[in-house]
């Protein structure tokens, strides 16, 4: 067996470096490379690199127990001889730096390359963040919308919590939406997905759509076989949907519109694209029981007639 790299010297800090910096965050195309580079320079730098990484992941493991977090002294049986200072440093600087969230402003989509080599589209004002620090495919939808082209890996699945629910993959492409009322909408363009809400457990097909909810998970088929994520290509289509999710929607995409209790309910089957969203929301009288009126802010409300 190779004897540890001493993380005092200048291997072991650039190893360091490297763990905190791949924590499943925003890691572009060409910062992996050169991060592929970088191993391949040295054998001792993968090996560097994986003491570094393991070390940096029992440190957040202790640091969010509170029976690890005092002092211990088994903990030299997981740190390398010599690395209790880096170890503090590293320590010091899991607790001061939350993992970031990825996100996107009002009206505008944004292209992710993941570190695992999966590949993220944010809708507009959308939220997405590792569920913690060295996560790499392992995320919360916190707000929005998001579709995720997954790598394939069977050792290690990638999972999406939105609200209640979670979805789980090994390699696929499908489309999360984080609705109004902790609704959550997947829908899937290629592989199977697997959605959980409570003890309420789904397999979801291609061409199929998965709503969680507070009733559980049903499955339906998409309306047409490309329906997965339309609006990655500007377009967005509703069957049966709320009013309030559509609106939702609609907001970020920089519309100002409220729709009151009374008429979130009422459901919606259109389709349109994000720069007819003024008039659509003029239009709904037309064909829903509802009023729109101007508000003093200059936006929108919509009420049931």
């Amino acid at each position: 067996m190779n004897a540890p790299v001493d993380p005092d010297a200048a291997i072991g800090a650039e190893a360091r470096a490297w763990a905190l910096a791949v924590m499943g965050e925003e890691f572009p195309p060409e910062r992996s490379a050169e991060f592929e580079a970088w191993l391949k320079a040295d054998p001792r730098h993968a090996q560097a690199y994986d003491q570094a990484e393991r070390t940096l992941m029992l440190l957040d493991e202790a640091l969010a127990s509170p029976r690890l977090a005092r002092p211990a002294r088994h903990a030299r049986r997981w740190i390398w001889p010599g690395a209790a200072v880096a170890a503090g440093l590293i320590a010091a600087a899991v607790l001061a730096t939350p993992p970031a969230a990825i996100q996107s402003a009002a009206g505008q989509t944004r292209e992710v390359a993941l570190a695992d080599g999966s590949h993220l589209t944010l809708a507009p004002a959308s939220s997405l963040r590792p569920t913690w620090r060295f996560a790499r495919r392992a995320y919360v939808l916190q707000r929005g919308e998001a579709f995720f082209a997954v790598r394939h890996d069977p050792d290690h699945p990638f999972t999406v919590a939105a609200g209640d629910a979670k979805v789980r993959v090994l390699g696929t492409r499908f489309d999360v939406h984080r609705a109004a009322g902790d609704r959550v909408r997947v829908e899937v363009e290629q592989g199977l997905v697997e959605v959980a809400r409570g003890a309420a457990v789904a397999r979801v097909a291609a061409g199929q759509g998965a709503l969680a909810d507070a009733s559980g998970v049903r499955i339906a088929n998409l309306i047409t076989s490309d329906a997965a994520g339309a609006w990655r290509r500007g377009r967005l289509a509703y069957a049966a949907a709320p009013l309030e999710d559509v609106v939702a929607d609609l907001n970020r995409y920089g519309l100002n519109v409220r729709v009151t209790p009374g008429a979130a309910d009422l459901k919606v089957t259109a389709g349109l694209r994000p720069d007819q969203a003024g008039a659509f929301v003029a239009g709904l009288p037309r064909v829903l029981p509802v009023t729109v009126a101007r508000e003093a802010d200059g936006g929108l409300l919509i009420r049931a007639r």
